[in-house]
């Protein structure tokens, strides 16, 4: 009985190793696959050619979509966003935005802390208002109008992708994509919320 046991035990303990491999192997050809879509959809089309080969293979291997190398994401942090500190990350997005032959130049309008406009390319828009700051909404608030205000900016250039945004506060990031490379990812991401793109 006890040989029977053990032996039952034993089975058992293959059959799930085997089942978490079979898991695994599903997940990697999920993100090999995704991946290829991706790539074959010009997600590396501005990456520097050197590099093409390992973002290829990190793809493929685990859907790394947050290499700066690939010239489509970038790191933002709302607070700095929202308290002006524009140098924080704008030499960043014009790395992105220089392949496409786009330039930002981003500054606060005037010195008076009661202003919560910024001036993007000669553009005035309103960062967030007293209501967005009195309850709280400002780190949210300003991402989104700022990267509303640059997507149409770009979008004058004839550019087929724009920005949407991914996590939010210090972590918030920048996705530079295509409608068919946010699709892609919006899928690959279904079961996840916290890993999607969004729109601002």
């Amino acid at each position: 009985m006890k040989h029977i046991t053990i032996l039952l035990f034993s089975t058992f303990l293959i059959s799930c190793n085997q089942n978490v491999q079979t898991q695994k192997d599903n997940m990697q050809k999920s993100d090999s696959i995704y991946a290829t879509e991706l790539i074959d959809h010009e997600f590396l089309k501005y990456a520097d050619s050197s590099k093409l080969d390992s973002l290829k293979i990190q793809l493929k291997n685990s859907f790394d979509i947050y290499d700066d190398d690939n010239f489509k994401i970038t790191h933002i942090d709302a607070e700095e966003l929202a308290e002006f500190n524009f140098d924080f990350f704008i030499p960043n997005l014009n790395k992105l935005l220089e392949k496409r032959q786009v330039n930002l130049k981003v500054k606060k309008l005037n010195s008076d802390n009661n202003s919560f406009d910024i001036l993007i390319n000669e553009d005035t828009i309103q960062l967030y208002s007293q209501n967005d700051l009195d309850k709280s909404l400002f780190w949210d608030t300003a991402p989104r109008n700022f990267f509303k205000k640059v997507n149409e900016i770009i979008k004058t250039k004839n550019i087929d992708e724009q920005f949407y945004l991914l996590y939010a506060g210090n972590d918030l990031h920048t996705l530079l994509l295509t409608d068919k490379q946010f699709s892609i990812i919006s899928e690959y991401y279904k079961n996840n919320e916290k890993e999607k793109p969004y729109k601002p």
